[in-house]
């Protein structure tokens, strides 16, 4: 399996927003569900990625690519980026935010972020995510930064054990609390990885 890895490209933003929308594990549902009728989140995060404003755009990605399909993807900027912004202010509703405070708040100062990581399921445990973190720190220290955070799941055990491989140490818990739409329990962690 020849896998290639490039930098994203705006024909890819469809399938960034499926990637992200998988990863996210409920959020983008939460934050977008219902904002505009007829338009879904994953159409909200596609036409976000294409817009290209950075940094949540198609450029901000790394992608896994086999036989000309986009089968994994690393979208990462620097953290001062992760935050809510006042154009979210002005477009999310109050009580989505603040269900967000604790999370878009949390960052380590300096460093630079992993906002997703995801690789399809059929290709998950080939190597594939880990190369993909691999470049994204390589991705970072080209731009200057000499750490690498990220933000994951409390029950999202495999992928701490993933990010644990790779340096990343927990550096706080973050609260973000059960949602229908958000089916995890024990909020977040964030972590970080010197470089």
């Amino acid at each position: 399996m020849e896998v290639l890895y490039r930098e994203g490209q705006k024909a890819d933003s469809k399938i960034l927003a499926e990637l992200e929308y998988i990863a996210s594990d409920g959020a983008v549902e939460f934050l977008f569900h219902d904002l505009v009728p007829g338009v879904s989140a994953l159409q909200f995060v596609a036409s976000s990625l294409e817009q290209d404003v950075y940094p949540h755009s198609y450029r901000s990605a790394i992608v896994a690519e086999l036989n000309h399909h986009v089968i994994g993807m690393a979208l990462s900027f620097p953290a001062t980026y992760h935050q809510i912004t006042p154009e979210m202010r002005d477009f999310f509703p109050t009580d989505r935010l603040e269900h967000f405070q604790d999370f878009f708040s949390a960052r380590v100062d300096g460093s630079f972020f992993l906002d997703v990581l995801c690789v399809l399921k059929d290709y998950q445990h080939k190597g594939i995510g880990s190369r993909l973190l691999e470049l994204t720190k390589a991705k970072a220290q080209t731009e200057g930064y000499n750490s690498l955070s990220l933000i994951v799941l409390a029950d999202n055990i495999g992928a701490q054990r993933l990010y644990q491989r790779h340096g990343f140490e927990s550096v706080r818990p973050i609260d973000l609390q059960p949602h229908p739409l958000i089916p995890h329990q024990g909020g977040c962690l964030l972590m970080r990885a010197n470089l």
